[in-house]
This record gives structure tokens, sequence and C-alpha cells, in this order.
């Protein structure tokens, strides 16, 4: 990875400890209980950070707080993964105020997606940490069962993962894969939310997406937007490197308001990205709609944008 050699979590097996962060929004009390419930019935324990109840506006508490809460996760040898509540916004404001030295010496399994795409990056380059992109405690997702066996599949299996499947077509809300751009390519997997990739352009987390699979998603973002932040990519190289794309299922940002004219997601992707070449594929289950995959970052991987699938070729956790 870039910055750091590659460091690989070890497995987290059944009877172990989960801690539980709030980095970003506030926490809504109940979707938190019922993820530790679920978490519990799996045969996890749990600990929950002290201040993931805290709520200041729009975080999820303090800046100080919510950093205390992330480096005492990583400090403490009774935790052997650290799964976080949910996005919303505020991972961003903390980096500052992460002990990276403590992640480094102290490789846990990690798991968020959405705005925890910038601990995602922060920590790829910092410490050289592989992470899980998928579910988060208090932000599970509708499709409990396909969610919930990714999820233990990652924390548990030594090998690599090998081809990621897709849910059942018939499950309410299901993705279909839509190919932009056919084509085989293999590299890192690495990425996230667009929003955040965009806003850490800039900083010294700023990624490098050369020769890797680049993951993208987003919610509530309209056409336009969405192809604005490609094009900031694109204007700033950021993309022209890449081997493939993965954008994932982001249901809400398809179409722009129904009283303005727009164009589709599929048509700016297409417009945007299959020039640069390199296959890209749309709607994999790893985005804001119900189903979400676990994805290992930082480890091989191979894109079939044409066949419709991501195959991990490396082991995510140490033997």
């Amino acid at each position: 990875m870039t910055g750091a050699a590659v460091r690989r979590p070890r497995p987290v097996p059944l009877g172990g400890t989960v801690g539980v962060v709030a980095p970003a929004g506030p926490v809504p009390p109940e979707a938190l209980e019922e993820g530790l419930r679920r978490l519990r019935a799996w045969g996890y324990r749990t600990v929950v950070g002290e201040a993931v109840l805290d709520r200041r506006g729009y975080l999820a508490g303090a800046d100080d707080r919510r950093a205390e809460d992330f480096n005492r996760m990583w400090a403490d040898p009774a935790v052997d993964a650290v799964i976080c509540a949910r996005g919303g916004y505020g991972a961003m404001r903390i980096l500052r105020r992460i002990d990276w030295e403590l992640i480094r010496r102290n490789p846990k399994f990690f798991c968020g997606f959405s705005d925890i795409t910038a601990l995602h990056l922060a920590m790829a380059r910092e410490a050289g940490l592989v992470t899980f992109h998928g579910p988060m405690v208090a932000a599970f997702g509708g499709a409990h069962g396909y969610n919930g066996a990714g999820l233990r599949r990652a924390l548990q299996q030594v090998g690599p993962l090998g081809e990621m499947p897709w849910p059942d077509p018939a499950e309410e809300g299901a993705p279909r894969p839509l190919t932009i751009r056919s084509g085989v390519a293999e590299g890192r997997l690495i990425g996230g939310n667009l929003t955040l990739i965009v806003s850490l352009l800039g900083t010294p987390w700023e990624p490098d997406f050369t020769g890797c699979i680049v993951l993208l998603e987003d919610v509530d973002e309209a056409p336009y937007r969405v192809d604005r932040m490609l094009v900031q990519l694109l204007l700033a190289g950021k993309l022209q490197g890449a081997a493939g794309i993965l954008f994932g299922d982001s249901p809400t940002c398809m179409h722009g308001p129904p009283d303005r004219p727009s164009l589709t997601l599929p048509e700016v992707l297409t417009e945007l990205l299959g020039p640069l070449g390199i296959p890209v594929l749309y709607g994999f289950p790893c985005g804001h709609g119900p189903h979400r995959a676990t994805l290992p970052l930082g480890v091989r991987t191979r894109l079939d944008a044409a066949g419709g699938t991501l195959t991990i070729l490396e082991p995510a956790l140490e033997p």
C-alpha cells in the first residue's frame, strides 16, 4: 500500500470481542441495540465506546471524544475487531487526532462504509492496514441474511474470499450488474464513498489509484453532482492510471429530480469512465442499497465487468 507496508488483521473467531465506535454521525439507540443483539447472537462479545451515543448536532459528540473512543479500541488488547456504528459525517474531523503508531502496532479487523471511507483511506496510507468496506452495527442494511453471511465470513476466513456472491435476484431491492465497459483487470481494491474520496484530494490522505481496482459509491447525489465529482477526479489525473472501476449500487443517485432535466447515472458513467478504456461495472452490492457485501480493501482482486464478477485473490487476514 502507498506509504506503509501491508498489515493484515488477525481473524476474529466466535467468542472474540467486537468494539463498536461512532467516528462520524449520531447513532440511533434502537438501531445500535438491534445490531449488538445480532453480533451477540452470532457468538461475539461486544464492547461499546463511551461516546457512541453522544450527540452534537450532526456529529456523534465532540471530536476529541470520538477520537479518544477510536484510539481506546485499538489500545485495548481484549478488543479483536473494531466496527463502526454508522456513517453520516464527521470521520474526517478526527483524522489528525488518531494515534497511527498505535494502529500500526495493533492491526485489527476494521469495518464500515460511507463516511468511514476517510478512515479506510487514512489507515491504508498511515498503517498499510487491510480494512473492510461493509455493514455497520447500527446501519446493517435491510438484507440481513446476505449482509450477515458476508461479514461473518470476512471476520473468520483466513484464505482468499474468492468470488464475491451477488444477492438472490428475487430478493427485494437486489441490484443487477450493469456493464459500463467490458474487460478483465486485476489490482488492489481501494476506495469507497465518492464524496469522501474527492474531499480528501489535496490532503495527506489523498489516495493513489494507480494500478488499482477503484471502488466508488454514493447516496442522495443527483447525477450532475456525481458527474462533477468524477470530472474533478479526472481533471486531477486520479482515475487515468486505474486498472478498473467498480461502482457500487447507488439507487438514490440514478436519476435527477423529476421536474428537472437530467442524465441518468449510467449515462454519466458511460460518458466519463468509458473513454478510460478500462473495465467498469455498475451496481455491485456494496453501496447504499439494502445489500452490502463485505469487501477487503488493500488486497489484490480481479474485476470481470462483462461477467459481473469481483474475485478476491489474496487473503485479507493473517493465518
